[in-house]
This record gives C-alpha cells, sequence and structure tokens, in this order.
C-alpha cells in the first residue's frame, strides 16, 4: 500500500483547488514562526538541534536514559533502516508499503505478521502504530512484551507517524535502555508541516546512534530546527488542534456510518468499505475530490480530515449525490 498521492493534473483548475483527502496530513498547519537571515544563510547550528532535541524529548515524553536524534523525515530513517539491522523481519499487515519495500530493495527476506501468523524470535519486527491505514492501536504493554521476546540482535521496529493525536497511547514513556525498540516520530503530519522533512528516531541509544550517523550533522535544515521547535513547545496549538481533528473526524464518521461500513479511524484519518469504492474514487475525483484507493484492497477507500466546514458540505454533497445514482 503506497502512501496517498498529488490529485491528477487538470489544467482546468489551480492546483490548490483540489480538496486532498489523501494523505492523512492535518489540514491546518502549524502558523510558520518568523525566521531569521542566519536560518536561511548559516549551516544547521548545533545549539539549535540541542534545543530541538530538548523540546522534542519533552513532547513526547522521553525517558532520560533513552535516546533521540532528528532525522530529515521518518521516510528517510525506513530507507535507511535495513542497513544497520540486517537480516529478515515481519512486518504487522496490511500496511503502507514503505517498510516492506525499503527492506525488500536491500535483498532481505521480509515476512508477513499478524496474529494468525505471529512473526518468530529470530526475526526483526516493523509494527505501525495506529496502523496506517486501518487505524488499528495496539497497547505499549503489548508491543513491550514482543520486544522482550525477540532474540539477541532483533530489533523491534514502532512506527508511531500517526500517534500525536493520541499521545497517551505511546510506547515511548515506557522505553527501558534494555529493550531493543526503535520508535519512529513524524513531525510533518500532525503539525501539517510534511514539506519541512523532519522527524525522529527514539529508543536505546546504540540503535539511534547507528541510524543518526547514516545522516551526518546537518540533515536537518536550519529552518526546520527553528521551526521545529517552536511547534513542538506550542501547547496550546497542539491542544486545539487535536480538539479540532477529533470534531472533524467525528463528524465524517457519523456522516459515513452504515452496516460496516467504517473499518479503522485515527483523528487524522478514516478507511471506510464501500462495494463501489473504485467507482466512488473517481466520482470524488470529478468533483476534485482526492481519496486513497488501494489496488489490493477495492473495496477501502481512504479519507483525511476535512479542513472545514465548506470543505465537509463539498465532500458529504458529493457522496450523496453518488449514493443517489
Amino acid at each position: 500500500m503506497k502512501h496517498g498521492g498529488e490529485p491528477p493534473l487538470d489544467k482546468s483548475r489551480k492546483a490548490g483547488a483540489w480538496l486532498d483527502l489523501s494523505t492523512g496530513i492535518n489540514p491546518l498547519a502549524y502558523p510558520l514562526p518568523e525566521l531569521n537571515s542566519a536560518d536561511w544563510q548559516s549551516l544547521p547550528s548545533g545549539r539549535n538541534r540541542e534545543a530541538l532535541l530538548e523540546a522534542a524529548r519533552a513532547y513526547y515524553n522521553i525517558p532520560e536514559d533513552t535516546a533521540i536524534e532528528a532525522v530529515p523525515g521518518t521516510e528517510a530513517a525506513i530507507n535507511q533502516l535495513p542497513d544497520i539491522l540486517p537480516g529478515p523481519v515481519a512486518v504487522a499487515e496490511p500496511t503502507y508499503s514503505s517498510h516492506r519495500a525499503a527492506w525488500s530493495a536491500r535483498g532481505h527476506e521480509v515476512y508477513a505478521h499478524s496474529p494468525v501468523a505471529p512473526a518468530e524470535a529470530s526475526q526483526h519486527l516493523i509494527v505501525v502504530n495506529p496502523n496506517n491505514p486501518t487505524g488499528d492501536l495496539r497497547p505499549a504493554e503489548k508491543l513491550l512484551k514482543l520486544a522482550e521476546g525477540l532474540l539477541p540482535n532483533c530489533v523491534l521496529i514502532v512506527d508511531e507517524a500517526f500517534m500525536d493525536c493520541t499521545p497517551a497511547s505511546s510506547v515511548v514513556p515506557h522505553l527501558r535502555p534494555d529493550l531493543p525498540i526503535i520508535v519512529l516520530k513524524s513531525f510533518g503530519k500532525f503539525f501539517g508541516l510534511a514539506g519541512l522533512r523532519l522527524g525522529f528516531v527514539i529508543g536505546r541509544r546504540d540503535l539511534v546512534e547507528a541510524l543518526s550517523n547514516r545522516f551526518g550533522d546537518w540533515s536537518i535544515s536550519g529552518p526546520a530546527l527553528r521551526i521545529g521547535k517552536t511547534a513542538l513547545e506550542d501547547q496550546a496549538w497542539q491542544a486545539a488542534s487535536r480538539e479540532h481533528l477529533k470534531h472533524s473526524m467525528d463528524r465524517l464518521e457519523t456522516f459515513l456510518t452504515g452496516p460496516d461500513r467504517i473499518l479503522g479511524r485515527t483523528d487524522l484519518f478514516l478507511l471506510y468499505r464501500h462495494t463501489d469504492a473504485v467507482r466512488l474514487h473517481r466520482h470524488l475525483a470529478e468533483r476534485h475530490i482526492w481519496t486513497r484507493k488501494f489496488s489490493s484492497q477495492p473495496t477501502w477507500l481512504r479519507f483525511g480530515a476535512p479542513a472545514t466546514i465548506t470543505d465537509f458540505s463539498h465532500l458529504t454533497e458529493s457522496i450523496g449525490k453518488f449514493e443517489d445514482l
């Protein structure tokens, strides 16, 4: 399952005229703070990097004996993991394709992990939590038990790219130095600034340092360091955004509710089942609404959160016209 993509090029409308609900990115982005010329002209400073990491440590509630480093987006970290953790890996599926693709590209064996076919203790294990696109959320205690059951030299990788709306469910505050866990955090999704390319890796020190060393000292731009720190410290904006996203997704779920139609959700996206999902996707695209379809699951559509009442009305009216056909 690939990421949501850009809406198709349509010369009859401006790019911004599309209602893009395909990505699961917060549609109301964090307001950019004022930057100074040094942020753009100077090399990223170690002092600003440490300030960002200090803000992230507080934001993610990271234990003192757990390491954290910044990376240029979680996608970049995903692509480096197979090089520092060679060997077979199991991926909890169904989930998005980036993890499987990265390990397969390096020639590693990749297996599917599920309650019916659990991973072996001799394999690395990847769990996206909450899962994309199903929204399934695994309790932190279950993840800790999975890590405790792995054989030496095997690692549990937890992708928490969509955890910001439910921070109390994160495994991060429960990490211990002895646990072979590395957690991936996305900055761009909840803060709505995917183009900033900022993420974090958190976990056992040797694992975090091995991954961080793949990127060098200047992998995070000066503007990203300053914007990231400011956003991570802005608790008032974070609380308001969580409330808005929950209200928006509650409203969408209420509208879409039907027999077995809601397969799962977070407050950043919702997975919807429709017997004619392919045609519904095309119907919405004709009205310049872009959703996420899945070639492997032709009855699934994923919707991101509409930003405004106007966007919500446009979506619901368009779906209503489809149901009336």
